[in-house]
């Protein structure tokens, strides 16, 4: 029974998406920023941010529980009459987060409490506003990148950032396809919206591809990498990456997250595209 209750916790907190919060750590990455803090702050921030995303997604699946049950098997339940309980309980859990983070730094308190604010008003709102909730599911991976800039002070740059956004938004995109074709019933979108929400996927794929081509040019203009000619290769990579998850939308994988993780041919071509650009880093060897 305690085991039963505690893997009902673990999808009713979402603790599998944790996952996703690995990406605080790219700043670090294309910043050539490695070994520019301890372990013990790298474990830190991202337990912040994995214990914030948690309450957040504990809330929406408390709003949402009604319809969830109608759109897809949940693997939790939840006790509607102790509902506003639930809510007090969720709220100071989200204070004593929230507190031990202005305390640890400022300016990560600032970007985790926009964060939930925005949670907020997604759920209340903007996910019932048609092609706006897309753009705000983008800024929520935004603003992860965000967090692992300013928690490992890194700078980003304009081609990083246009990258991710573009890449977010074919994830945004992908994700209410998935829902279209499951018919899911609280969600402002219709089959006939199908054909726009895929031209905003290819769209924003291809947009990717070019503004990483742009970088690759630039990049030889600095002193980050010892061979500029791998940009190239790994801009190949890139390109493999994105049409492999276009064309197996069959799939269904709600974010690329997750296709990386479970898609065999993206996790290696991920994991190649990690050791070139590594590798490649003159600051990878100082």
């Amino acid at each position: 029974m305690i085991l039963i209750k505690i893997r009902e916790y673990f999808y009713l907190f979402k603790v599998h998406h944790w996952i996703k919060n690995l990406i605080i750590f790219l700043p670090i990455l294309v910043g050539h920023s490695f070994l520019s803090s301890n372990i013990v702050e790298y474990i830190v921030y991202f337990l912040i941010l994995s214990f914030l995303s948690s309450i957040i997604y504990f809330f929406n699946n408390l709003s949402d529980y009604k319809e969830d049950i109608k759109n897809k098997t949940l693997k939790y339940t939840i006790n509607l009459e102790r509902k506003s309980k639930y809510y007090i309980i969720g709220t100071i859990i989200f204070i004593i987060i929230i507190t031990a983070t202005y305390i640890i730094n400022q300016k990560i308190f600032l970007i985790c409490l926009f964060y939930f604010l925005l949670s907020l008003l997604y759920n209340f709102y903007l996910k019932r506003k048609k092609y706006l909730d897309i753009l705000t599911l983008s800024l929520f991976h935004l603003l992860r990148i965000i967090y692992g800039s300013m928690a490992f002070n890194v700078e980003l740059s304009e081609y990083f950032i246009l990258f991710c956004l573009s890449i977010f938004l074919m994830i945004g995109s992908n994700k209410r396809l998935v829902e279209i074709d499951s018919l899911y019933t609280n969600r402002p979108y219709k089959i006939n919206d199908r054909r726009i929400i895929i031209f905003f996927q290819i769209f924003f794929s291809f947009f990717a591809i070019i503004v990483f081509f742009f970088y690759s040019i630039d990049s030889a203009k600095d002193k980050y990498f010892i061979y500029h000619e791998l940009m190239y290769l790994n801009l190949i990579i890139i390109i493999l990456i994105i049409l492999n998850f276009l064309f197996f939308q069959k799939n269904r994988y709600q974010d690329i997250i997750m296709f990386i993780y479970k898609n065999k041919i993206n996790f290696f071509l991920v994991l190649v595209f990690l050791i070139i650009y590594a590798g490649n880093s003159v600051y990878f060897y100082n």
